[in-house]
C-alpha cells in the first residue's frame, strides 16, 4: 500500500507482493464509481495497517532509542514484538 510517486512496485514484484494506489482524480472532475470503491477499498486496508502499527509503538524498547549495543538484535527484537502484537486480540472482527 503507498501512495502515487513511490517507485517500489518493481520491488514488490520480485518478492511477489502487490502494490495498492488508491486512484486519484486525474485532472477529471468526479472519480468513475469504481475508482470510488477501490479508493474506500484501500482506505479500510490503510485503517487496519496504521492500528497494526500503532501496536507495535506500544513496546517501550521500540519508542525510545535504542542503545549501541543492541543495535545487532534488533531485527530479532521487531521480531518479538510482533509475534507478540500477534497474540492479541484480532484488529478486524471476523
Amino acid at each position: 500500500m503507498a501512495d502515487k510517486g513511490f517507485t517500489i512496485k518493481e520491488d514488490l514484484m520480485i518478492r511477489l507482493g502487490k502494490l495498492a494506489i488508491p486512484p486519484g482524480a486525474r485532472g477529471s472532475d468526479q472519480m468513475l464509481p469504481e475508482e470510488v470503491e477501490k479508493t474506500k477499498v484501500i482506505a479500510n486496508l490503510r485503517i487496519h495497517v496504521e492500528r497494526a502499527i500503532g501496536r507495535m509503538k506500544h513496546f517501550h524498547i521500540l519508542k525510545n532509542v535504542l542503545p549501541i549495543t543492541l543495535v545487532p538484535l534488533f531485527d530479532d527484537i521487531t521480531m518479538i514484538c510482533a509475534a507478540l502484537c500477534n497474540l492479541l486480540p484480532a484488529l478486524v472482527k471476523s
